[in-house]
């Protein structure tokens, strides 16, 4: 009787499965059905592929498959030994990603955080020495939505604030980057300084994607307010010495998973307006400003929101605000956003029930927690009008009542850019000390180091003055002549000085840098050396690693600025990002083509990005067209609201109407987010961008070979002799002393009306107006388009590039198209004064050549005949 247990078990386990000697396959999905037996007579849809038999293991255990290992091991892994299986197999469920668990790598988290890294294993462990993230508070990190370091060496600074709460709390940094795969790992790195301190120097070691890394913060190291940071990558190539090379080096910071991270529960007190820096960014960089106020459209209201925004974006030190303007509270505010309450005490309690009774009796402006959660929000209210008017010059503080960034030492660019960009007035030396560069050795092949200066709104001198940089330098006497240093601004080169002995020491070397890529504004400055040496030509193996110093650079390398003239232009739109905008004493009028929010957003962002250039409120007012008068006026609309004849008064083309139609543009479709730099917000071209009217063309017969042959004979038989020698002589003017045809003319020379590119989304132009002043025009194809364009447009880097007399946004190059002024008004900005008169008669004639070859003949015309006249009743025959 006992062998009947025993044999019903064996005759179960042999039905459970395949036989051990089964040729067939065993299946380890779960929910798939076992494959039929032998013996019956259906056969397989379709011929399954031969693979290997299970191999034969006694006394084997079952194993579970709910217990597979993490997904950092290789999906494919090689078979044990002693198996006879000639081919791996996978046993995990496909498309199985396994549960987050404590203590294992921060890459899970970062591959959530980047959506790029969502299906991919994550393959990375946390380095010794750093912790794996915790769960808590995290706060954005980056100014931008990308920070990319290229090249053998680069390096980013700026500022963050923070509460204190949040400098006294325990708190961690969050780094996020990815790499090009040519950058060697054994000889590169990412070198963290927080105040001044090193926090840590991370390898760089991630070409496969977006890799995550969590360094503690030593308690202590941050401090309430202004925190500042700086990043330098140090990158080598893996195999090639070449110069080509170092361009091919980069490594790009992931905002998604670059933040500062607080333990769980920490608080983050907004105590005072002394916060509102902390208020933050989101993951683009942006910081949302929710103005709200009911009945927004009534003209007591409209203003008063627009100058609380300027206020509060100028008290927060945002480097992009951005203005939505609401007549309901939208809900809990998400990280980087700040939800600012406006209004009469009375009016307010439809919109917020936690107002305070001190807000019925005196003008309150209060930081204040956001019920149901724990964002703060600013209330700003009053018993009257009069009362709000104080409340929000509360916000403002005395700082902003007045000023000019031109009359400012500085240009506040810390939450993006530090040090802060010094103003030059002219006749002014600028040390590489003052300006964030270091004295630093280098070992490699291109050293690169990068600053930025502030020059005024009436800045004039682009084509007459001349800058002076006087270089402290070395180099080894590994270095050949041939290297060279190349001084670029604003992205084009300068000045260039080679290197034509073997070891020097530079001691205040003078290196002339005309100021023709020098414009109004904040300009960018870069000081790159490329060497060349034997050892590079070899390139034996390992030689990128070599640490040997071939370059020094000191920190007493200055800049010197000579006095240039200045003088008042318009049209220019770089006044508006200079903060020379308006011009004079009279106060600017805003035209909104509509009253609605999204029009009073797109105003808002305007004048936010306009008040923190100039470091004060723009001084404009909101009036209807009718009563713009002949002061300087910004009309915004989109372009089915704008009424007749604005075009044309802007110097823009009326077809513009016709193809800017309602909607979205052809071949182009809106995103829904409203964020800039982020991939979605880039309109997406779709497969049929290319115009309608190729079509005919394209059906048309090719050329034969004969008429392509004959038509290019005919072209060039055209061009004698006598022409080529004429074009390679003006090519040769232009590119030499920068005299062109075009400007051998006495003819005023008028600006044809602009027409933007079909592909444009937004456009900015700017024209004189009847009166003293300009009018300026901001248009979208819809209202929607103009909110969401403008923050775009807003971008610092964006913005800081604004100029001409008319801009077009293009969404596929992400760049400005600009079209120059050809005909200016010129107007003082400064006291009457012959050395100023002097230096912006010397620019003109430098720009207008004939006019000054004529002014020449006349001038020695004259001295001829008065020498004559002069000869005649003195000369010795009298």
């Amino acid at each position: 009787m006992r062998t009947l247990p025993i044999f019903l078990l064996l005759l179960v386990a042999l039905a459970a499965g395949p036989a051990f000697a089964q040729p067939a396959p065993f299946s380890m999905t779960p929910d798939k059905p076992s494959a039929a037996p032998s013996g019956t007579g259906a056969p397989p849809a379709s011929p399954a592929p031969p693979q290997p038999s299970a191999p034969a293991a006694p006394s084997a255990a079952p194993f579970d498959m709910r217990t597979q290992p993490p997904a950092a091991e290789p999906a494919t892994r090689p078979p044990a030994q002693g198996q006879g299986s000639p081919a791996p197999f996978e046993m995990s469920p496909q498309n199985a990603r396994p549960p987050a668990q404590a203590g294992t790598s921060p890459s899970g988290a970062g591959a959530l955080l980047n959506p790029g890294a969502i299906g991919r294993p994550a393959v990375q462990a946390t380095p010794r020495g750093i912790s794996a993230p915790t769960r808590g508070t995290t706060r954005p990190l980056l100014p931008f939505s990308t920070i990319r370091f290229e090249g053998e060496t680069d390096s980013r600074s700026w500022a963050f604030f923070l509460t204190q709460d949040e400098a006294a709390s325990g708190s961690s940094l969050s780094i996020g980057y990815k790499n090009a795969v040519v950058v060697m790992p054994e000889a590169s790195h990412l070198r963290i300084v927080i105040n001044g301190e090193t926090l840590t120097e991370i390898p760089i070691v991630s070409s496969q994607g977006i890799k995550r890394v969590v360094v503690p913060i030593r308690q202590g190291l941050l401090r309430t307010g202004q925190n500042l940071i700086r990043m330098d990558a140090t990158q080598r190539h893996r195999t090639d010495c070449t110069i080509k090379a170092t361009y091919e080096l980069w490594t790009e910071l992931d905002s998604a998973s670059t933040s500062i991270m607080f333990a769980e529960g920490a608080p983050r007190t907004i105590r005072s307006l002394e916060d509102l820096p902390a208020i933050g960014l989101d993951a683009f960089g942006v910081t949302t400003i929710r103005m709200i106020a009911p009945r927004i459209y009534r003209p007591e209201i409209r203003d008063r929101l627009l100058r609380l925004a300027q206020f509060v974006a100028l008290r927060g030190r945002y480097a992009h605000p951005v203005i939505q303007v609401l007549e309901t509270d939208p809900g809990p505010s998400p990280v980087g956003t700040l939800k600012v309450v406006m209004g009469i005490a009375g009016e307010l309690r439809g919109i917020t029930a936690a107002v305070p009774d001190a807000a019925t009796i005196q003008p309150l402006a209060l930081m204040m927690q956001d019920p149901g959660s724990t964002a703060p929000y600013l209330l700003v209210s009053g018993p009257t009008w009069n009362d709000l008017d104080s409340a929000i010059n509360i916000v403002g503080g005395q700082g902003f009542a007045s000023g000019n960034a031109s009359e400012r030492g500085t240009v506040d660019t810390a939450s993006w850019l530090w040090p802060e960009a010094p103003t030059v007035l002219g006749g002014r030396q600028l040390r590489f000390s003052d300006l964030g560069i270091p004295t630093q050795e280098f070992s490699g092949r291109r050293f690169r180091a990068r600053f930025t200066i502030n020059l005024p709104s009436d800045f004039y001198a682009t084509d007459y003055g001349e800058a002076t940089l006087y270089l402290d330098a070395a180099h080894s006497t590994a270095v050949q002549p041939g290297s060279r240093i190349d001084i670029y601004v604003n992205d084009r080169i300068s000045a260039t000085m080679t290197i034509t002995s073997r070891g020097n020491i530079f001691r205040r070397h003078p290196i002339r840098i005309p100021m023709r890529n020098f414009k109004p504004g904040l300009n960018h400055f870069t000081f790159e050396t490329i060497l060349l040496t034997a050892a590079d030509e070899r390139c034996v193996p390992g030689e990128t690693l070599s640490e040997t110093s071939r370059f020094a650079l000191f920190d007493s390398t200055s800049l010197y600025i000579p006095t240039f003239g200045r003088i008042g232009r318009m049209p220019d739109l770089s006044t508006l990002s200079t903060g020379g905008f308006p011009s004079g004493d009279m106060p600017a009028a805003v035209v909104l083509a509509r009253q609605d929010a999204l029009n009073y957003s797109a105003a808002g962002t305007l004048l936010a990005r306009m008040a923190r250039d100039a470091n004060a409120p723009v001084r404009a007012y909101f009036v209807n067209a009718a009563s713009a008068g002949d002061v300087s006026a910004i009309h915004v609309g989109a372009m089915d609201q704008l009424p007749s004849g604005l075009l044309s008064r802007v110097n823009v083309s009326d077809n513009l109407r016709n193809v800017w139609q309602p909607g979205p543009a052809p071949n182009w479709t809106y995103p829904t987010a409203a964020r800039p730099d982020a991939p979605s917000r880039s309109p997406l071209r779709t497969a049929s961008a290319a115009p309608a009217a190729r079509g005919t063309a394209d059906q048309a017969e090719p050329p034969s070979t004969d008429e392509i042959r004959r038509r290019w004979a005919e072209t060039l038989q055209r061009r004698g002799v006598l022409q080529q020698t004429l074009e390679s002589f003006t090519d040769w003017m232009e590119s030499t002393f920068n005299l062109s045809l075009a400007k051998l003319t006495l003819e005023d020379r008028k600006d044809r009306p602009y027409e933007p590119p079909q592909r444009a989304v937004l456009l900015l132009a700017q024209s004189r107006a009847e009166g003293p002043g300009t009018r300026t025009l901001i248009t979208a194809r819809t209202e929607e388009a103009l909110a969401e364009e403008m923050i775009r447009l807003t971008h610092p880097m964006v913005w800081t590039q604004v100029s001409g007399r008319a801009v077009a946004l293009d969404p596929v190059e992400d760049k400005l198209e600009i079209a120059p002024v050809d005909s200016y008004t010129f107007f003082p900005t400064q006291p009457l004064s012959f050395m100023n008169l002097r230096l912006v008669a010397a620019n003109w004639m430098s720009i207008n050549i004939l006019q000054y070859a004529l002014l020449l003949v006349a001038c020695c015309t004259l001295l001829g005949a008065a020498t004559y006249l002069l000869l005649n009743r003195l000369g010795r025959d009298r």
